[in-house]
């Protein structure tokens, strides 16, 4: 099954996340794959303050901050993980920004980017998929983060089309709709 979380920063998608990964995997192996690289102390604190939220929920926890699917290879019988992974605006920038990414148009970085998920979801048991949204027309974005906005965006509408439910949080209530 892949879920996917959607809301604004803050909002307690990752809370809800790691509950439903807890419920979904039914005591079997969790593994949370970390996209986040850490610039500067508020990047070092927002891990931390993850870290501790998945304390004691027995997590094993895989830095992988670009190309997700390569993670196929190196999780051992990952058909019986279930697979959280945090956080898609995280995982959107940095592909958006590695070596080679800016030869790329926004429709090939959109298709990488969900191609690479959906194959680490098919591998797995579960994958719960954690993203943010953000408005396109704010008028203080600078060219790069329209492009990421824009991006991120993307990346969403064709997992919500994918994935077998999603959780979007509107006007602060969670609205499921499913894709079987």
């Amino acid at each position: 099954m892949i879920i996917l979380i959607i809301g604004t920063p803050d909002s307690g998608k990752s809370k809800k996340a790691e509950d439903l990964i807890t419920e979904l995997s039914e005591g079997d192996d969790k593994v949370y794959v970390a996209t986040m690289i850490p610039f500067g102390k508020e990047g070092e604190e927002r891990i931390a303050r993850h870290r501790r939220m998945r304390e004691g929920k027995n997590f094993t926890t895989i830095e992988c901050p670009v190309a997700v699917d390569k993670l196929t290879d190196s999780i051992d019988e990952i058909e019986k993980k279930s697979i959280l992974l945090e956080c898609m605006s995280n995982l959107v920038g940095n592909e958006m920004h590695a070596d080679g990414a800016e030869d790329n148009t926004l429709e090939q970085l959109t298709e990488k980017i969900v191609t690479e998920v959906m194959h680490l979801g098919e591998k797995c048991r579960n994958l719960v998929v954690v993203s943010n949204s953000f408005p396109e027309d704010e008028p203080e974005y600078d060219d790069d983060t329209r492009r990421y906005v824009k991006l991120l965006n993307e990346v969403n509408i064709l997992l919500k089309e994918k994935s077998d439910q999603v959780y979007e949080l509107i006007k602060g209530e969670w609205i499921v709709s499913e894709n079987y």
